[in-house]
């Protein structure tokens, strides 16, 4: 698939949840500020009940009818406030109990209120995602979401979407 394609392929392939046998599934992604090239991490309840250190990417469980694409958008807004496009499929994670649809989206806006689960919102260079977060899968998410925005990024100029930790 060409650079130029990336975010046609996956929108076009959306079908609704389908019940797995056994397990759940969950959807959520990597948002970037493409004006600041920092991440959204969010400090989550749940997460820090299982003794992590509670830092994880906003995601939850997909609705009965609902895609993943939209369950992702709309359990970023839940859980952090931030309304935000998607751009890429990132991959889908399977884990002993769940599968786990993530994707790459870029932040239109951020709302004030976010529900009663997350603890703390916030923005963050890669660098400081990587030490924050403790989940192996959410470090592949972030090393999946690094190749992404590669990609994305020789697609527009370096001052409109600065990537690196050295900006």
């Amino acid at each position: 698939m060409s650079d130029a394609a990336l975010g046609l392929d996956w929108r076009l392939r959306e079908r609704r949840s389908q019940r797995r046998k056994s397990g759940w599934q969950t959807s959520g992604g990597v948002v970037v500020d493409v004006a600041s090239g920092r991440l959204l991490l969010v400090r989550s309840r749940r997460e820090l009940k299982e003794g992590k250190s509670g830092w994880t990417w906003p995601k939850g469980l997909i609705d009965s009818g609902e895609g993943p694409i939209y369950a992702a958008i709309r359990e970023i807004a839940e859980e952090s406030g931030v309304i935000a496009e998607p751009v890429a499929h990132l991959g889908v994670l399977l884990t002993r109990h769940a599968q786990r649809h993530y994707f790459l989206l870029t932040k239109i806006r951020q709302n004030a209120q976010s529900d009663g689960e997350t603890l703390e919102v916030r923005w963050v260079l890669p660098s400081e995602a990587e030490s924050l977060l403790d989940r192996k899968r959410d470090h592949e998410v972030l090393r999946l979401a690094r190749v992404r925005l590669k990609r994305l990024e020789r697609l527009r100029p370096r001052d409109v979407f600065p990537m690196s930790d050295d900006d």
